[in-house]
């Protein structure tokens, strides 16, 4: 085998690894992107309407609904049957505390679980186009049109959870007539000043530092082997 044949080989691994390394990432960023702690999870929030398209896939199927205005909270919510195991995780609390949807947005962007979890939660078939769904959840803290439901309601009736952890701990709401409420984020931001850390650049930091780290490896690794051959 001819030096050149073995270089281009050895330069098509090493694409090969770092094309996994870039898509490891970008999982990597949405993950934390649709974590809990982006979403004001203090501030539940009931919606309802129609889907008008729907991406399919992991990380996070997202399903864009049109919302039905004026949003008015169904009667009974805080009595409705929800499953057991969300139950456990205070999502009765939850709907006790359910406001009626007061965005500006006429759609948005539902971030569901995954999709191995929604299969395993009940959830057999994908939500459709056409379909009209209810939705109990948390608007994205910078982005107004994206929204976390922590329970879906789809038109048949099936109540399927979207939570499967305790909420992110965040500042009681703030009353009428006391201090005007922070600028969404600035919350967070206060609390990682106090603890030297921050709670979205530090995750990020560990896992990019892990990934390259690995990538680096199995490149080294890669390249050994490749060599050995050619030897």
């Amino acid at each position: 085998m001819s030096l050149l044949v073995r270089r281009n080989r050895a330069d098509a691994l090493k694409l090969g690894d770092m094309k996994s390394l870039i898509v490891a990432l970008s999982l990597l960023s949405s993950t934390f992107h649709h974590g809990w702690e982006d979403f004001r999870t203090e501030r539940p929030l009931y919606l309802s309407g129609t889907v008008t398209q729907v991406r399919w896939g992991n990380p996070h199927p997202e399903v864009r609904v049109r919302v039905a205005a004026p949003a008015r909270l169904p009667s009974g919510l805080a009595e409705r049957s929800i499953p057991a195991e969300l139950e456990q995780l205070g999502g009765r609390d939850v709907l006790r505390r359910t406001q009626a949807f007061d965005g500006r947005e006429e759609e948005v962007v539902l971030i569901l679980a995954p999709v191995e979890r929604l299969t395993a939660w009940g959830m057999t078939d994908r939500v459709r186009e056409g379909e009209r769904v209810e939705a109990v959840g948390y608007v994205h803290r910078e982005h107004a049109e994206e929204f976390r439901p922590e329970l879906l309601v789809r038109q048949d009736g099936q109540a399927v959870r979207q939570r499967s952890v305790p909420l992110p701990q965040s500042p009681p709401p703030v009353s009428p007539g006391g201090p005007a409420e922070q600028p969404a984020g600035q919350g967070a931001t206060t609390a990682a000043a106090g603890s030297g850390q921050s709670p979205v650049v530090l995750p990020w930091l560990i896992g990019g530092a892990l990934l390259i780290g690995g990538g680096t490896v199995a490149l080294t690794l890669r390249a050994r082997r490749t060599g050995g051959k050619a030897s």
